[in-house]
C-alpha cells in the first residue's frame, strides 16, 4: 500500500473499570449469536458476537465466564495470541485489547470507524483488520499505534461490479489470514483477493475465476491456502496464490462464510447449518449431516487450538467442538417461554 494511502492515528487506551471480574457462564444461558472465535493454546481461548458479547475459556471450551469491554456494540472477530493476549474489533471500527486474560480489556483509536470483519495478528507486534468500503488497519507495534489503509485503485474489479458503478473504494473485505509475518491475504466482495509478501507495507491482486463475494480465507503455509465464499464456492492454491482453482462443491447455492485447515483436518461452515468436512488435508470435502433443528442457523467462524481441537460458532448462541474428524453441539439450550 503506497505511504500517501496512509493515515497515522495514535492509540488511545481507556480503561475500562466495569471488566473487573468475569461471570461463569453456561453455553445454554448464550442467546446471542457468535461471530468469532480463537484459541490461543489447546486450552485458553475467547469467543465473541452481538451486544459487545466477549465469553472466554481456560478449559478448552468445557466451562466458559463472560467478560466485559463496556460496549453493547457487536464484536464480529478476535485474535488471540496467548493466554493473556487478545484483541476483538468489530462495528463501527471499535478495537479493544487484553494484555491480562480479559480481566481487563481497553480501547484502541485506530482512526477509522468502518466495521472491522476480521482481525488477525501475526505475531506480538504485527496485525491486520479488514472492513468495508475497503479499509484495512494496520499495527507494527502491538497495538499502540495504527494505520489506516485502503485497497489500491489498481485493483480490477469485474464487469458486474464495474455495471453497478462499484469502484474499489467500495469494496467490502471480510477475512485475513497469515501465514508468517510476512505473507497475508485480505478476501472480500467481487471474488476479490490480494497479498503482501512484505507485512501488508504493499498488496498485490490475485485472480480468481470467480466473481462471487468471498467471506473466508485461511493459508496453512506460504503455498497453501483456501477461500470461501457464496454460490458454494470453493477456491484452492497451491503457489501462494499465483493461481486459484475451484473446488467442487458437495451442496450448491449455500454461503459459505469460514474454512480452516490444519494437517489432515479441515472444516468448512457456512449459512442454513452447512458443515463441511476433510480428512485428506482440504484436498476434497464432504457434507457433514446436522440436526434438522440446525437448518435455519448460520454458522460464522472456525477455531481450531494448536492440538486440533476447536469450534465452530454461530447463530443463537450456537457451539459446535470440532475433535478429529468428529463434531457435537455443546450446550443444547431451550427457548424460554
Amino acid at each position: 500500500m503506497s505511504g500517501g494511502a496512509l493515515a497515522r492515528a495514535p492509540l488511545v487506551l481507556v480503561l475500562l473499570a466495569a471488566a473487573a471480574g468475569a461471570t461463569p457462564v453456561t453455553l445454554r444461558e448464550i442467546r446471542q449469536g457468535l461471530f468469532a472465535a480463537c484459541f490461543a493454546t489447546d486450552r485458553d481461548g475467547w469467543m465473541v458476537g452481538e451486544l459487545g458479547r466477549i465469553f472466554h475459556t481456560t478449559d478448552g471450551g468445557d466451562t466458559w465466564e463472560r467478560q466485559d469491554a463496556g460496549t453493547k456494540r457487536p464484536f464480529l472477530t478476535v485474535s488471540c495470541l496467548d493466554a493473556r493476549t487478545a484483541w476483538t474489533a468489530g462495528k463501527e471500527g471499535i478495537v479493544y485489547g487484553t494484555t491480562d486474560g480479559g480481566v481487563t480489556w481497553s480501547e484502541a483509536k485506530t482512526g477509522s470507524s468502518r466495521h472491522v470483519f476480521s482481525i488477525r495478528f501475526a505475531n506480538r507486534t504485527r496485525a491486520h483488520g479488514a472492513g468495508d468500503f475497503g479499509t484495512m488497519i494496520h499495527t507494527e507495534d502491538g497495538g499502540r499505534t495504527w494505520t489506516v489503509a485502503r485497497l489500491p485503485p489498481e485493483v480490477e474489479l469485474p464487469a458486474s461490479a464495474l455495471d453497478t458503478g462499484v469502484d474499489p473504494g467500495d469494496v467490502n473485505l471480510y477475512a485475513v489470514s497469515y501465514a508468517d509475518p510476512d505473507h497475508v491475504w485480505v478476501v472480500g466482495e467481487f471474488g476479490t483477493i490480494v497479498a503482501s509478501d512484505d507485512g501488508g507495507r504493499t498488496f498485490h491482486q490475485q485472480h480468481a475465476a470467480v466473481e462471487s463475494t468471498l467471506f473466508g480465507v485461511h493459508f496453512a503455509d506460504t503455498r497453501r491456502g483456501w477461500a470461501v465464499g457464496i454460490d458454494g464456492v470453493i477456491l484452492r492454491t497451491e503457489d501462494g496464490g499465483a493461481g486459484w482453482s475451484a473446488q467442487r462443491s458437495p451442496i450448491a447455492q449455500r454461503a459459505y462464510y469460514d474454512v480452516v485447515v490444519q494437517r489432515q483436518q479441515g472444516w468448512i461452515v457456512g449459512d442454513a447449518g452447512t458443515v463441511l468436512a476433510s480428512t485428506d488435508g482440504g484436498a476434497t470435502w464432504a457434507l457433514e449431516p446436522l440436526p434438522i433443528q440446525l437448518a435455519a442457523n448460520w454458522i460464522r467462524a472456525l477455531a481450531l487450538a494448536p492440538g486440533g481441537r476447536g469450534l465452530a460458532v454461530g447463530a443463537e448462541g450456537l457451539v459446535l467442538r470440532l475433535e478429529g474428524s468428529t463434531l457435537r453441539r455443546l450446550g443444547e439450550h431451550e427457548r424460554s417461554p
